[in-house]
């Protein structure tokens, strides 16, 4: 079984299109930080598949983080990091930063934010954010209108990241939780946006700064 293949069937389309797309090559036994990090998904794939010494903070406590076998967990937010200086040979942000002051969405706080992720990074260290896009065809009606979530725009991730890295590197791409039935279609979709459509328009903005 290749890796893309064992990854779909054990962490699902979504995850296995997410962490391809993103292509980051981790080293093993390094220490990374999941910020923001939910239910441990993302948490346990760094154990499981990148080999990781794997911590995790957010503000809200998910009973599935208990079952996952190597995560260090502490309760915290993004202003306010439970760690010291230089704690970290990676920080990862997957949906975090629009959430983070989220019915004001201030520019202040989202660089207080970033800063804060700066600080808990190793000087040569890396840290990854991703963020849904806001004028995504897909993500704008279900996320955003539908669901609530005020997701940034291209340009506003842009301005926030390299504010506060201006080396930063970036990508785009697209990720969805596709329905299996019409994977085949989705697939056809995925394609012609990511090769024909213009790089605001993609469902993920993606930074990888090396801080």
């Amino acid at each position: 079984m290749n890796k893309f293949k064992r990854y779909l069937k054990n962490y699902g389309q979504y995850k296995a299109d997410l962490f391809f797309k993103l292509n980051y090559n981790f080293k093993e036994n390094k220490k990374i930080l999941d910020v923001g990090c939910g239910d441990g998904s993302d948490a346990e794939i760094f154990i499981k598949e990148y080999k990781l010494k794997t911590y995790g903070i957010d503000i809200y406590k998910n009973d599935r983080i208990k079952k996952i076998s190597g995560l260090k967990y502490k309760k915290g937010g993004i202003y306010k990091i439970p760690f010291p200086d230089s704690s970290f040979d990676y920080v990862f942000l997957h949906d975090v930063l629009h959430h983070i002051d989220e019915k004001n969405q201030s520019f202040s706080k989202h660089i207080a934010g970033l800063k804060e992720v700066k600080r808990v990074c190793k000087t040569g260290g890396t840290i990854i954010v991703v963020e849904g896009n806001r004028y995504n065809p897909l993500f704008y009606p279900h996320m955003v209108k539908m669901l609530g979530h005020d997701h940034f725009t291209h340009k506003y991730f842009k301005k926030i990241i390299t504010k506060t890295f201006p080396h930063a590197e970036f990508k785009h791409f697209e990720a969805h939780f596709y329905p299996q039935k019409f994977l085949s279609f989705w697939k056809v979709y995925e394609f012609i946006m990511e090769k024909l459509i213009p790089k605001k328009f993609l469902s993920y903005n993606t930074a990888i700064i090396k801080n």
